[in-house]
């Protein structure tokens, strides 16, 4: 019996040990929010791509050259977005814009609100990422392009710009 009741307090202890680690760790995420939220809106490992597995997981273009016919596929991770929390919910609003300019600056196409992400969780969410695809199906002539980005904090009102030159072949 004496062996039973030490492991019930043995579990127990381990228990209440976990339990405060874990408050532990949600202080630290508020902590991370509460920088996050002050600093500046702006775009983490902006880059083009051959392929994107799922976060921080890319393959990335050796040289920003695309086949006419082959597909422009951005990478990004968005930092200090702005997190909301109400009555111990954690939401997460922004939206992008892509934009495909010539090589004189000049729009040749404009997708406006093209990336929309809302996310309401119990738990917060540090760590996020977004792609964008642009199937380029012969449109473009050979010659130098920029892909531009644009993230929209929909909670802070917040907005961030990128650009990155390419070529089409």
């Amino acid at each position: 019996m004496k062996k039973a009741s030490a492991v019930v307090l043995l579990v127990l202890a381990f228990g209440v040990w976990s339990m405060a680690q874990q408050d532990e760790i949600l202080k630290l995420k508020e902590k991370i929010i509460e920088l996050q939220n002050k600093g500046e809106l702006g775009f983490r490992n902006f880059t083009l791509c051959s392929k994107i597995l799922s976060f921080a997981s890319y393959v990335p273009l050796e040289k920003s050259v695309i086949d006419k016919n082959g597909e422009l596929l951005a990478y990004y991770e968005p930092i200090n977005v702005f997190t909301n929390k109400n009555q111990g919910i954690y939401e997460i609003w922004f939206t992008q814009d892509m934009i495909v300019l010539d090589s004189k600056g000049a729009v040749i196409q404009e997708w406006k609100d093209i990336l929309v992400y809302h996310q309401s969780t119990r738990l917060p969410a540090l760590d996020v990422y977004a792609q964008n695809n642009v199937s380029l199906g012969g449109q473009l002539a050979s010659g130098k392009y920029t892909f531009k980005a644009v993230l929209k904090d929909q909670l802070s009102g917040k907005t961030a710009t990128k650009t990155a030159e390419f070529r089409v072949k």
